[in-house]
């Protein structure tokens, strides 16, 4: 019927560069490959195949098996902004285990601890126990796209999530920032501020700090930018309708399924773990279907 049918896979050996391949059992109708490689992942090994934008694959030399122009694309992950604090008393670590959702908003704001503050440079923060408080865009509207830098699979893709490229993604960063101005003036964030016996008062911020004036929006949306930072919650590249089919089965590819945070339009401010583990349980659950193993 003109479709391409999946034969097995190629793994290359990251120790001595040898590879070898795996192939499905021809004999059996049931036998096929699921792609769990992620959001960078998966769109990367379409790609290398020769499934995806035509023209990009050209330019690469690939060869093109299918004219898929949505593979890689529209690819998004939840920007993130954090305000370090450092502690005048040490502090045991603590990772997030509480989030906050503001009401009406796809805004979620936690916080975590730590004993040692490692600055970028690699230097260390004296007496560098202290908190973060972070804030997350759940639902961004910024989308980007990833696409191959050469034909080996070795090297990395270039990825470009096109944060806050939508005005409202930063206006959503904004109205979380001023929450986190807020909640710095409680008292129960007020008990890590210096006293002036120390020669100091106040909160001490970790880098940058808090915009003074939590009404100047231009400010804070400048702190927003030079704050951001990923949670690693990347998703999209292979979107249900344009690369798969609701089966989550590659369109005109036989014995090809993506299961994993590629195939998801959106995602949460949470972690997407739970998401993506009851994906792959419904998905196993439709296989089995089809299989008759229900029947």
């Amino acid at each position: 019927m003109g479709k391409l049918k999946a034969r097995g896979l190629e793994f290359i050996n990251s120790i001595n560069g040898s590879s070898y391949q795996v192939l499905l059992d021809e004999s059996s109708s049931f036998s096929e490959v699921i792609l769990s490689a992620g959001s960078i992942g998966s769109p990367q090994l379409l790609l290398l195949s020769g499934i995806g934008p035509s023209q990009d694959l050209k330019k690469l030399n690939i060869s093109v098996l299918k004219d898929v122009p949505l593979v890689g694309q529209r690819i998004q992950d939840n920007p993130r902004t954090s305000v370090l604090i450092q502690s005048p008393t040490p502090l045991n670590f603590s990772s997030i285990q509480v989030v906050g959702i503001l009401n009406n908003s796809n805004l979620y704001i936690y916080a975590s601890s730590f004993v040692q503050y490692v600055f970028p440079n690699g230097s260390i923060l004296s007496n560098g126990s202290g908190g973060a408080i972070f804030q997350k865009v759940a639902y961004p509207l910024s989308r980007g796209n990833l696409s191959l830098i050469s034909k080996d699979p070795k090297d990395n893709p270039s990825v470009r999530y096109n944060y806050y490229s939508e005005p409202e993604d930063l206006q959503k960063c904004v109205q979380g920032l001023k929450v986190i101005v807020d909640i710095c003036e409680t008292s129960s964030i007020q008990n890590f501020a210096y006293n002036k016996s120390s020669g100091t008062s106040g909160l001490h911020f970790i880098g940058l700090a808090l915009p003074k004036n939590k009404s100047d929006d231009i400010a804070m949306g400048k702190f927003c930018r030079e704050k951001l930072a990923t949670i690693w919650h990347f998703h999209g590249g292979c979107d249900i309708g344009h690369v798969i089919d609701k089966r989550y089965r590659l369109k005109g590819v036989i014995g090809l399924r993506i299961v994993d945070g590629s195939t998801f339009r959106d995602s949460p401010g949470t972690n997407p773990q739970a998401t993506t583990m009851m994906l792959g349980r419904y998905v196993g659950v439709k296989i089995l279907q089809e299989r008759g193993a229900f029947e």
